[in-house]
């Protein structure tokens, strides 16, 4: 297939076309989109004062960027997420056409999360509606909703599936199931992230006037991040795109790193429609020529030009122990910051916290599993963990997840403020008292919380249950919290995905994580493509942690890379 090359400073003389921009990181695509919404904005003869260009992103802060960059132009744009998008214009104006039929209740319906219920009633509610009263490890039933994806089958239409095992203990969950617990939430007014996709996608295809309304507000709709779209996205702007709406997809394949979101990197280059123009931005305009060359090794089909052609130092390896590595790094770069990007969401909150030692990811599975719901026991393992979750987010400055997190336990239907007003109080208290049970007992924590918030969850008196909170502490589960968006210099790749930093230092856990710039695939292979992304984020200086490199494969990487030994 053939590709025009352009650079981001490139102007397209025909607007009127569906096109597809290939662009490796650091090749200045958002700087281009921008522009083109703006060449758009003052070309074209198809806009009019209630007609909008769509410009479709992958995150909140990517749609901030964009926002800012385009200033007054931006009065004519809808820049949004896909979630946020097919929300405002399809789930909210369409949905009650269909929400009998799926037994959605719009009453109750306000907005979209990713909040799984999980509380003792409904899951025993679920077990009898399917008839598994048998399965008693409800924490691996919440593993498997959590999990729930909407894929199409052969035949077309859209199924509740899951990749995780079905078989929980000594039974296997129903496939029919996970479609009865869609159900049962949309019943209660819950629309998962996921749902958004699927009623949007069932909208259009019943009541095809919507694609019309769509493609009248609509005359060109730009997708940027294209790599990251699910085969339902990927279908709804096909669709869109078939009349008079103009599809412009602005991504990489190299940088697909949401599988686990159902994200196919292979949709980019399949996405197709008549008339549709390549083209590709070959420039690096983000990095030194050495963190460059390291970029170029590790895939072929888009070798980056040097657009600064200014050098620095060599990207450094450092062999040893990550505590050392990072407080060595922090000395090379003086009063300089330093980034630190990790593949899992724990070792960025070990950086975070600058705490060695004992840390275990799946902490809060451990809690729900030994501090299971029951008849005396309702509340305690869940309400423990929301509080911490709502004090984290809210120590990040993530005011509004926190008071959304407290509220799964305090929200009210009849008044919506005084849960949200008890959701901040308790939060503004938690904070006021984190200095008194931060570095204690877990067991400390929840007795604060429950003669300070929830008086009634039931005592703590022995047990496996007992044992776990007196076992382990605040800080320990702390380390186990997702931040949303985190803004942090410590963060997970994920979060880091759009963003550049002068000075990165990925944290790779075993030395086998190194075969992407030793044996490298980023067409197949997601984890290389992961840390592809990673370095790619360096603007000036590069540095890596191992703990340890055999002779052989410091051979292979020194004439790229400075290698040192702690």
């Amino acid at each position: 297939m053939s590709k025009i090359e352009i650079t981001s400073e490139t102007r397209l003389n025909n607007i009127e076309q569906h096109f597809r921009v290939s662009a490796g990181p650091g090749a200045g695509k958002t700087h281009w989109l921008c522009e083109h919404i703006k060449n758009v904005l003052h070309h074209s003869a198809r806009l009019e004062k209630t007609r909008k260009i769509a410009c479709i992103t992958y995150t909140n802060t990517a749609v901030e960027t964009i926002l800012s960059r385009l200033g007054t132009s931006a009065e004519r744009a809808e820049i949004a997420t896909i979630h946020s998008f097919l929300y405002n214009h399809i789930i909210k104006p369409y949905a009650p056409f269909i929400a009998g039929e799926y037994g959605l209740n719009l009453s109750e319906v306000d907005g979209h999360d990713d909040t799984i219920l999980s509380n003792f009633g409904f899951i025993n509610d679920w077990k009898t509606r399917t008839s598994q009263q048998r399965i008693r490890e409800d924490h691996l039933i919440l593993k498997a909703f959590h999990a729930i994806k909407w894929k199409f089958d052969t035949s077309g239409d859209l199924v509740a599936t899951t990749d995780y095992p079905h078989k929980v203990g000594s039974y296997s969950i129903k496939k029919s199931s996970y479609l009865d617990y869609k159900k049962m939430a949309w019943g209660k007014g819950v629309l998962h992230h996921d749902d958004v996709l699927f009623f949007s996608f069932q909208i259009i295809k019943k009541f095809p006037f919507v694609l019309e309304i769509l493609r009248s507000k609509f005359p060109y709709i730009y997708i940027d991040e294209f790599q990251d779209s699910s085969p339902i996205q990927v279908e709804i702007f096909r669709n869109i795109g078939l009349k008079e709406s103009k599809i412009g997809i602005i991504g990489d394949q190299a940088q697909s790193i949401y599988k686990f979101q159902g994200a196919d990197p292979t949709q980019f280059m399949l996405f197709n429609l008549p008339g549709m123009i390549d083209y590709i931005m070959k420039e690096n305009r983000r990095s030194t020529n050495e963190i460059i060359e390291v970029l170029n090794i590790v895939r072929k089909d888009i070798i980056q030009e040097k657009y600064r052609n200014e050098s620095d130092s060599k990207p450094l390896i450092i062999v040893g122990n990550l505590a050392d590595a990072s407080q060595k790094i922090r000395h090379l770069c003086a009063a300089e910051p330093v980034y630190s990007l990790s593949r899992d969401n724990i070792t960025a909150n070990l950086m975070k916290k600058q705490i060695r030692g004992f840390h275990d990811a799946k902490l809060f599975e451990k809690l729900a599993d030994n501090d299971k719901p029951g008849s005396g026991n309702k509340y305690r393992s869940t309400i423990v963990a929301i509080c911490i979750k709502a004090v984290e987010y809210a120590r990040e400055g993530k005011f509004k997840d926190a008071i959304k997190e407290m509220q799964k336990e305090f929200k009210t239907k009849t008044d919506p403020t005084i849960g949200r007003r008890k959701s901040l109080d308790f939060i503004v208290l938690l904070l006021s008292n984190y200095e008194t049970y931060k570095d204690i007992s877990l067991y400390a924590f929840f007795t604060f919380v429950k003669q300070n918030i929830k008086p009634e969850i039931s005592d703590l008196r022995k047990g496996s249950a007992k044992s776990f909170y007196e076992d382990h502490t605040y800080q320990q589960m702390a380390l186990c919290v997702k931040i949303p968006e985190d803004l942090s210099r410590d963060k997970t790749i994920h979060k880091a995905k759009g963003d550049e930093f002068a000075n990165v230092l990925l944290i790779l856990p075993e030395e086998k994580d190194l075969s992407f710039l030793l044996n490298p695939d980023t067409q197949n292979n997601e984890e290389h493509r992961i840390n592809y992304v990673a370095v790619s984020r360096a603007k000036n200086k590069l540095f890596i942690s191992v703990p340890s490199l055999d002779a052989t494969n410091r051979t292979t990487l020194e004439p790229h890379f400075e290698i040192e030994t702690l």
